[in-house]
């Protein structure tokens, strides 16, 4: 046994307010440092408003964009006072879809203004806060770029997250084995990866 002390899921703490997810992040990241870990894959600045999605769910801080917005933040301070960098994903949002982008494509349908609206809320405030990564996700905007993942898509990745949002910090992808990318080669996905503007 590492010793490390047992966290709910994120969902499941949603309403006890920003100083609860501040010290769930700095428990975990707390422990993380005591086993010689220095990164967390986390949070996930997803919104659960679907449902029927299951990959997400209660991974998710939130299923409302505001409240999520706010937690991410807290999160992310939470990761960087025990001395961990943090990443947030999955970039634009995979919180409603219901697909599993482990297995196949997912689709959302929502135009820039719309997910200004919403689900880059959380994205925002957690670079706000000083997040280190930026982890996008093998969603297709199809609004943005229906023909690749926003992953692949450089309309994504430099257009929405660097230009229009000011990212210049390291941009990471979800894994390039997953099922939602399964139509190309390796070698495939890794040029479209770094022609996209991934790091």
């Amino acid at each position: 046994k590492l010793g490390t002390t047992w966290v709910n899921a994120m969902y499941s703490y949603k309403d006890q307010g920003s100083q609860v997810a501040r010290d769930n992040a700095y428990t975990i990241g707390s422990d993380m440092v005591s086993c010689h870990f220095n990164t967390d894959f986390a949070p996930v600045a997803d919104v659960w408003t679907n449902p029927n999605n299951t990959v997400i769910g209660d991974r998710a801080y939130s299923d409302d964009f505001n409240q999520a917005a706010e937690l991410v933040a807290a999160a992310v301070q939470g990761f960087h006072d025990a001395g961990v960098m943090c990443s947030l994903k999955h970039f634009p949002g995979h919180g409603d879809t219901d697909t599993d982008t482990h297995t196949g494509a997912a689709v959302v349908n929502k135009t820039v203004d719309e997910l200004m609206q919403g689900e880059l809320k959380p994205f925002i405030s957690g670079i706000e806060a000083g997040a280190d990564m930026v982890m996008v996700g093998h969603i297709t905007m199809s609004a943005i770029d229906p023909d690749k993942p926003a992953s692949l898509s450089r309309e994504v990745v430099t257009g929405l997250l660097r230009e229009q949002l000011g990212w210049d910090g390291v941009v990471i992808t979800d894994g390039l084995e997953m099922g939602a990318l399964g139509q190309w080669s390796c070698g495939e996905i890794c040029i479209m990866a770094l022609e996209a503007g991934v790091d």
